[in-house]
Formats: structure tokens, C-alpha cells, sequence
């Protein structure tokens, strides 16, 4: 069983996140959705662990920028349950159905990391509800994992427990600088020793950085109990992820990926910048795999924004 302090610190957090969103029907299922700001609707579309709270962390830049961030929870992760939408394809229509059940006609598309077959599949299979496609450090393709990435992933399977949450979001409050080196050690790659302490001390410098960095890392562990299965479901999909029709996206496309990025390769963003050539690839020096508390993430926020606002 595990320690009563424990519990009552993971029901502080699922009642948190139960008042900040709103479980709303569909003709697919049941999805999890919180909104904030105002202008352009962006669907936030999460990664791997995650949930509507990561997508509403992630956007901020978004938010804060002439934005309304529509982020949910995709299926297995938070309240949505696992049978709205298995695989990436059914994903793809169920957040149609969550468009059609807001009244939304068009959004603009975020899709990051493991949420990226999901966007991709929705930019292609929905073309006349996406306005623009951007794709985040996102799993393209399958590939297959190096070593390093093995021993990161093994790593995670220590900390994705309950008990791992727990400690993990509690380094975060207490000993920030400590998480910060975890996470940038294990999300980037062959950065040296002072380039890797330079990314955390950035994070450390800025109150605003420092609380999208601790907001990020609960969203990826945070209560464990009701975000592992989604998790598990997107480790079954990325095994068996089978090529995205990334060629037949109509739709305005920026790809923006971490050179440096120790998670998902850069050679998936590449390779299919090189399927869709209209889509524009922007690559972040030295850039790890959370890209908005990357310190050389600024100027691509800011050809983000001036996309997001056009009228292409």
C-alpha cells in the first residue's frame, strides 16, 4: 500500500487538475479539455506522459502572444478514458468530434512529441479543420531506439511510479536546480558539460522558466496512477507506428526540433521536412526535447508567432 503522505499529495494534485478542466461528450467518446487565453484557436496536442495540463504549460508562449489554447487530454491520459480513441488514426477523429462538440470550425494544430502521428493524421484526414500544422520535437516515424535512449528509458521506468512522482515533483519544489540537470541530462545529446549547465542555469535565472519547467515535469509524472495508461497505449502505438501521410498535409506546416534533442531524433523532422517541401523546418542549436525551457528556443517562438498571425 502506499504511504498515507503520498496519497494525500496525489489527490491534491488530481482534484487540482479536475477543477481546472471539463470532461465534455462526443461522438467519439469522452475527452478532457481545459481553455485559456483569447484569439486564435490552437489545439494542443500533448506528448508522452502527459495530459491537458502539459499542453497548457507547453503553449504558453502561445497564450501570452494572441492565442486561445484548447488543450486536451488525449485518450488514457487524466479523465479521458483510453476508449475514445486507441490508435493515432482514431485519435485523429476523435479530435474532429471535439471541434464539432465546441462549435470550432478551424484551429491551428500543435502537436508535440509522442501527439505528433495524432496531428499529422488530423492535418491530413481533416484538412478543412486545420488552419495551420505545427509539429514539436514530434515522433514521425518509427525508429528505433539507440543505446543512450535505452538507458534514459530505463531510467524513466524508476521514475514513472507512483512513488517516483512523488519524490521527482517534490526535488522540483525543494531543489529545483537538481531536477533541472536530470531533465536536461536525459532529453538532450551530445551537449558537453558547460553547455548542459548553461541550459539548466537558464531555466534557474527566470521565475516565469522556472515555473513552466516544474508545471512540465509534474504533466509528465503526476498523479502516475491516472496517466500510465495512456502512456503505455503511445508505447504500444510508436512500436507499431506504420508511415504518416505527411506528403498529403495541405496545410501551412512549421516543423521546429532540438539539434541536440536526446529523446526524438532530428532526422525525423528532416526526413519529413524532405516529404513535405512546403513545410518550413526550423532546428534550434543546442535545443533538447522541451523546447519552450530551451534557452535558444526565442527566436523560433518569434517566426512562430508571426506564422500563427499570418494569413497564409
Amino acid at each position: 500500500t502506499r504511504p498515507e503522505f503520498e496519497m494525500r499529495w496525489s489527490e491534491r494534485i488530481e482534484t487540482d487538475l479536475s477543477r481546472r478542466s471539463t470532461v465534455i461528450k462526443t461522438e467519439r467518446g469522452d475527452v478532457e479539455v481545459a481553455r485559456e487565453g483569447d484569439g486564435i484557436p490552437v489545439l494542443m496536442i500533448h506528448g508522452s506522459p502527459g495530459g491537458f495540463d502539459q499542453g497548457l504549460m507547453y503553449g504558453r508562449h502561445l497564450r501570452d502572444n494572441g492565442c486561445e489554447l484548447i488543450a486536451l487530454s488525449r485518450p488514457g491520459f487524466l479523465r479521458t478514458p483510453l476508449s475514445s480513441g486507441q490508435t493515432p488514426t482514431e485519435q485523429a477523429d476523435l479530435y474532429a468530434a471535439v471541434l464539432d462538440a465546441l462549435e470550432i470550425d478551424q484551429v491551428t494544430v500543435l502537436g508535440y512529441s509522442s501527439g505528433g502521428p495524432s496531428a499529422v493524421l488530423f492535418a491530413a484526414h481533416h484538412p478543412g479543420r486545420v488552419r495551420s500544422l505545427l509539429l514539436d520535437s514530434a515522433v514521425l516515424e518509427h525508429y528505433n531506439f539507440s543505446p543512450g535512449l535505452v538507458e534514459r528509458l530505463l531510467l524513466y521506468s524508476l521514475l514513472f511510479s507512483s512513488f517516483g512522482a512523488w519524490f521527482w515533483h517534490t526535488v522540483s519544489q525543494r531543489w529545483p536546480k537538481v531536477a533541472a540537470s536530470v531533465l536536461v541530462d536525459n532529453s538532450s545529446t551530445d551537449l558537453d558539460k558547460a553547455q548542459r549547465r548553461a541550459a539548466v542555469e537558464w531555466i534557474l535565472d527566470d521565475q516565469e522558466r522556472l515555473k513552466v519547467f516544474q508545471g512540465m515535469l509534474t504533466s509528465l509524472i503526476a498523479p502516475w496512477k491516472i496517466r500510465r495508461a495512456g502512456y503505455n497505449n503511445d508505447g504500444d502505438n510508436d512500436n507499431d507506428l506504420a508511415p504518416l501521410p505527411i506528403a498529403e498535409i495541405t496545410c501551412s506546416t512549421m516543423i521546429t526540433h532540438g539539434l541536440n534533442d536526446g529523446i526524438v531524433p532530428v532526422e525525423l523532422a528532416i526526413r519529413a521536412s524532405e516529404s513535405l517541401k512546403s513545410a518550413e523546418l526550423v532546428l534550434i542549436d543546442e535545443g533538447h526535447h522541451f523546447l519552450p525551457i530551451d534557452r535558444h528556443f526565442q527566436a523560433a517562438m518569434e517566426r512562430r508567432l508571426q506564422f500563427v498571425h499570418s494569413d497564409k
